[in-house]
């Protein structure tokens, strides 16, 4: 049991550091929100992004990471806490138009670079209001849980199987792992 935890712990951590790089580059994602003290069962975006730092801090400390790339995740850890910080100041309604505008922004430069067409971006843009037009204000806004968002939850999802495949895990831990990351959608 104890294996399984000290497994889940790394995965864990592993699956953090690695959804922060693989999102460093999705412009078109919202950043986070503000948490109430109403929403018992949210995660507060703060205290996670603080955790995540202390993380990537230790591991710079036991020379896992490179002074390059740990100044470049403080830096966008720091950015991040700087948009929440903003967002607590505003009222749900805004917190709302900011997120679709900033969200819509982000896309309009895709299409402009020829990344997406206008009608991906015009559905996407579509769909995002409406998660946005019911989230609650509390947590992280609709998108930004992050492990499912780009290629970082499908590599990882990869390396889980590869795990299985190699006999270093069971079906059932990877399995549990996925669940984890999936809870709360």
């Amino acid at each position: 049991m104890i294996k399984y935890k000290r497994l889940l712990a790394a995965t864990m951590l592993g699956v953090m550091l690695f959804s922060m790089v693989a999102l460093a580059d999705e412009t078109a994602l919202p950043q986070q929100s503000t948490i109430s003290t109403a929403a018992p069962n949210k995660v507060d975006p703060i205290k996670k992004l603080e955790d995540i730092k202390a993380k990537v801090t230790e591991k710079y400390n036991q020379g896992k990471i490179s002074k390059e790339k740990y100044d470049s995740m403080i830096s966008k850890i720091n950015e991040k806490e700087q948009y929440i910080k903003e967002l607590n100041s505003l009222t749900l309604s805004q917190k709302r138009q900011k997120l679709i505008s900033d969200f819509t922004a982000a896309l309009n430069k895709k299409v402009q670079s020829g990344k997406i067409s206008q009608d991906k971006a015009n559905e996407l843009i579509k769909k995002y209001t409406d998660k946005v037009n019911k989230w609650d204000g509390t947590g992280f806004p609709p998108g930004m849980k992050g492990f499912k968002r780009g290629d970082g939850y499908k590599k990882f999802k990869s390396a889980l199987e590869k795990a299985v495949k190699d006999k270093k895990i069971t079906e059932s831990q990877k399995q549990d792992i996925l669940n984890y990351l999936n809870e709360g959608k």
